[in-house]
């Protein structure tokens, strides 16, 4: 029987999530947890996308996402109720972005220059780690700001100046930043991902292009590829990052009352440490010599 395309969503869907869940499992997350969180993005995509009129339908949500109107009403209600999460997660990123681009912490040749933590005795003026911070990261303490950036080694202190050695900010494992870092780019490619299967026409779609070894790779071969990924890569990145800051001018307002869109591009290198994890739960099953449904007592 030819296969719709709400089959194969499905199956796509199953391989997609099988990395998720293992993350999930090993994190003590449930999937009664993980079933909450996606009924609460799917009553979100259909009150966004799918309710007629600005008017909150509850009937035709329940009807789209197949739940019930109880189980919409409580999702709603529970979101009504919760507290803003803060998203402080690119605040250290985009000090060093500042650091890197704007001209009062630039010196020739676009070199980000060595800067006191603060310039008091110099009526406050730029640049100052201070002030820096200040632009870049809101209300956020400088003082913290310093402390995470060098524990990481984005910044080094030299005599008594603070020098920025690095352009991108990676957080500690399993950090709250970067678990928001592991949202913020699911997002980003997924968003990207859903709207190339859609597209209407060939080139129509977003710049989306893989490369995938035909072979193979090694311990050695896969060390060496990833330390010309790291150096080529971030090259790569910084030509993209210097294109964006000449082209893409500063916006304080929407002025002009036209569309404003999120844009940037990430690059990243993948590992399949374990292929057979792709593999379908019934090829799996099979493997492991289960050929027959389990009895009842298997069941308990």
């Amino acid at each position: 029987m030819a296969q719709t395309v709400k089959d194969n969503l499905g199956q796509a869907l199953r391989l997609m999530l099988k990395p998720l869940a293992k993350l999930l499992i090993a994190q003590g997350i449930t999937h009664r947890e993980f079933s909450e969180a996606a009924k609460e993005a799917f009553v979100e995509m259909a009150l966004r996308h799918y309710s007629k009129g600005k008017k909150i339908n509850r009937s035709r949500a329940a009807i789209v996402t197949g739940l019930t109107r109880k189980e919409v009403s409580y999702v709603i209600s529970r979101a009504l109720s919760q507290d803003v999460p803060e998203r402080n997660f690119s605040r250290p990123g985009r000090v060093l972005h500042g650091w890197h681009n704007d001209p009062d912490y630039t010196g020739p040749y676009g070199m980000p220059l060595e800067i006191p933590y603060d310039s008091i005795g110099k009526d406050a003026q730029p640049p100052s780690f201070v002030h820096l911070v200040k632009v870049y990261s809101g209300d956020q303490s400088p003082k913290q700001m310093l402390d995470e950036m060098l524990r990481v080694g984005a910044i080094l202190k030299v005599d008594s100046l603070y020098k920025a050695v690095r352009r991108d900010f990676e957080a500690e494992s399993l950090s709250p930043k970067l678990i928001q870092r592991f949202g913020d780019l699911g997002f980003n490619l997924l968003t990207t991902m859903s709207s190339n299967i859609q597209k209407t026409d060939v080139g129509k779609g977003i710049f989306d292009r893989a490369v995938t070894s035909n072979q193979m790779l090694t311990k050695n071969e896969l060390d060496s590829f990833e330390k010309y990924l790291k150096s080529r890569g971030q090259l790569i990145l910084e030509e993209i990052d210097g294109w964006l800051t000449a082209n893409v001018s500063t916006k304080t307002s929407n002025e002009t009352n036209v569309p404003l869109y999120e844009s940037g591009l990430a690059m990243l290198e993948y590992i399949v440490y374990e292929p057979e994890e792709k593999q379908s739960l019934r090829e799996f099953l099979f493997e492991a010599g289960v050929t027959e449904v389990p009895n009842e007592e298997d069941k308990q």
